[in-house]
């Protein structure tokens, strides 16, 4: 039975969406994540979420997929054996010597390839594997091919997770890969742990400023006009491929949002759970015609609202640069 794992941007909507039917939910620690402080948890925050998820037989991930300098091994190393001391057991992850370092020093835990390792084929997928990653995250390159999904799953002895948004332009961006923030903003500070903070560098647990979704010039020898082309644009939700995915043999099926409106991500949630159940309990075929109507209002609610936080977001950077 595939799982349903839904964003924990805060707090609050870590718990709503649980609530919402989420079999699981991930969270990213303050510092260690792919996002600015605001779409992180404290670990008091984080331990409370635990505590609830337990309560509800559901599981929490937290997202420690940054790049963690050399001196601050120990510290990543320690931040895991707290989760662990809690009852936390699964989390994502980027950087293949830290991957390995916790499969060696934690054996017992879950360890999911994070998109930003950016896999491209089966043969990034079994070196994940090999060092101890037990799910691997699809990128949005792989788009919705289930031939592909199909034959991970008998060839590699490995978890599968997907999402359930895909960009219109797949192969254009390359998550876990870009330095563009840096380039455009940078500073950072020490925290009390002793862990840096990086703002400009997402690889580095500080902000992404979404500069590819500010639009660019392109131009090219054949013809030689400007074009204002976006390089990320608004995803498409996936509907009619999710019968197949679940064929397939998909493990969890991933909604993304940690930075968006609590009320947003909580009804997206409840509407694939409603979804999943419905593909899940009839094995012998569904109609999702009168999904539709609801899926259709769900799409355009995500582009008027990621848009208000997009200029919002670059907003303020172009302020603070």
């Amino acid at each position: 039975m595939a799982k349903l794992l839904a964003p924990g941007g805060t707090q609050e909507m870590a718990l709503l969406v649980l609530e919402a039917g989420a079999d699981a939910v991930y969270v990213g620690a303050m510092g260690w994540s792919r996002r600015p402080p605001e779409d992180e948890l404290t670990d008091e925050e984080i331990r409370e979420v635990q505590e609830a998820a337990l309560d509800m037989g559901k599981e929490v991930k937290v997202a420690l997929n940054t790049l963690p300098g050399p001196k601050e091994i120990p510290l990543f190393l320690k931040k895991v054996e707290t989760y662990t001391a809690w009852g936390l057991n699964s989390f994502i992850m980027n950087d293949p010597g830290c991957i390995n370092q916790v499969r060696t020093h934690f054996p017992f835990v879950d360890i999911h390839a994070s998109v930003t390792c950016a896999v491209a084929n089966r043969e990034d997928i079994r070196f994940y594997r090999e060092i101890g990653a037990t799910f691997v995250i699809l990128s949005y390159r792989w788009g919705v091919e289930i031939t592909d999904i199909k034959a991970i799953k008998q060839e590699v002895d490995v978890g599968v997770e997907a999402f359930l948004f895909q960009p219109l332009q797949r192969g254009i961006i390359c998550p876990g890969k870009c330095t563009m923030s840096s380039y455009f903003k940078f500073e950072h500070y020490v925290d009390a742990e002793g862990k840096d903070h990086y703002f400009g560098s997402s690889n580095r647990g500080g902000s992404c400023h979404r500069v590819c979704q500010a639009g660019w010039d392109l131009s090219g020898l054949d013809d030689p006009a400007r074009k204002r082309v976006p390089l990320k644009t608004n995803p498409s939700f996936l509907l009619w491929e999710l019968p197949d995915y679940i064929k397939a043999g998909i493990d969890y099926l991933k909604i993304p949002g940690r930075e968006h409106p609590e009320g947003l991500m909580r009804d997206i949630t409840w509407f694939y759970r409603r979804v999943l159940d419905e593909i899940q309990t009839s094995p012998d075929g569904v109609s999702l015609d009168r999904f539709v109507p609801e899926w259709e209002e769900l799409k355009k609610r995500w582009v008027v609202e990621r848009g208000r936080r997009d200029r919002h977001r670059l907003s303020n950077a172009l302020v603070s640069a």
